[in-house]
């Protein structure tokens, strides 16, 4: 699996580009936009590199019909080992947790939430970076 983290450049337009992210194959993880600069940080689930690398070239290409465009630091891509150890841990401390709150609902939440919470900790501690990407469309110049 591999984590991307995209800096786009607005240019003005005021619209993310979260369905254009999904389009391309990547699952959206975290949004931010400050001062006309979007950071889009998603995953991709496969393990060839250069499938990761088309999809990036495809969100680029939709980026740009989009007005959009990004530039030297476009794509960040880490490889993500797979571990259990944050979901393991984050189910039964949100399962222990939900059922001491909220009873075997509670259980059931805080187990589903405990997962979620853990699989993005195993996300975060085990990324290795791979290598960056500039934007890869030429501008076109009118």
């Amino acid at each position: 699996m591999y984590k991307v983290i995209f800096k786009v450049n607005s240019n003005g337009k005021f619209t993310n580009s979260l369905k254009t992210l999904s389009k391309s194959g990547f699952i959206p993880i975290y949004f931010k936009r400050d001062r006309g600069i979007e950071e889009y940080t998603a995953v991709y689930r496969s393990n060839d590199i250069n499938e990761v690398k088309e999809a990036i070239m495809d969100f680029a290409y939709l980026l740009s019909k989009e007005g959009k465009s990004g530039g030297y630091d476009f794509a960040k891509i880490y490889k993500i080992e797979d571990q259990y150890l944050g979901k393991v841990a984050g189910g039964s401390l949100g399962a222990l947790l939900g059922y001491q709150l909220a009873g075997i609902a509670g259980l059931i939440l805080g187990t589903l939430g405990g997962i979620f919470l853990g699989e993005l900790l195993d996300i975060e501690l085990g990324q290795t970076p791979v290598g960056l990407l500039a934007w890869p469309i030429q501008q076109l110049t009118e």
